[in-house]
């Protein structure tokens, strides 16, 4: 079953935004692939931004103690160290997707897939199957796209699964079913 034959199918005006029920087509996973770099490069240069006054900050004049008990450079300086950390894991993960290949139209879920999953509600996510970094929500074609990584539960469950197969996960101690609606 696709979506526009969906018996729960809206149009985009009807449903609220996170309703993944007003997809009637999904985007060109290339698309989505660029998207997800995007986002990564995005989040790359806002963590940057954040070290340079981070660190001008832990440096400056101000941030000096005053006394003993004041450990406002200190706590800039942990901050900074945490963000220099942020930066190298992002730009590893920028180098990765460098040098990693968007498979083709997938048989079952992998890396660079992109799934359409219904639960038992009818609530319909559309997830991409990142192969590096972390989770994240990309827009393309107006459609909202979870990003998610094989080290997230419903990632490591959905591996090797087709069309049609359901994944049980649990999201805060309840366990969730989600079936394999759509694949590509």
């Amino acid at each position: 079953m696709t979506l526009a034959s969906s018996p729960r199918w809206r149009a985009p005006h009807e449903g609220p935004p996170h309703d993944y029920t007003l997809m009637t087509t999904l985007p060109d996973k290339t698309a989505v692939h660029a998207a997800v770099l995007a986002a990564i490069k995005t989040r790359l240069s806002q963590t940057q931004d954040n070290l340079r006054r981070t660190h001008a900050a832990a440096t400056h004049e101000e941030s000096r103690a005053d006394n003993k008990y004041d450990t406002r450079s200190l706590e800039m300086s942990y901050l900074a160290t945490g963000m220099t950390d942020r930066v190298a894991e992002l730009r590893r993960v920028l180098s990765a997707y460098h040098f990693w290949s968007l498979p083709p139209q997938a048989d079952v879920v992998r890396p660079g897939a992109l799934v359409v999953l219904i639960d038992d509600e009818d609530a319909r996510m559309c997830c991409y199957i990142a192969p590096y970094g972390s989770a994240d929500t990309v827009q393309v074609d107006g459609v909202q796209i979870r990003v998610i990584t094989l080290k997230a539960p419903l990632g490591r469950a959905l591996v090797g699964k087709g069309e049609g197969d359901e994944v049980t996960v649990k999201v805060d101690g309840v366990a969730r079913i989600w079936e394999i609606e759509q694949l590509r």
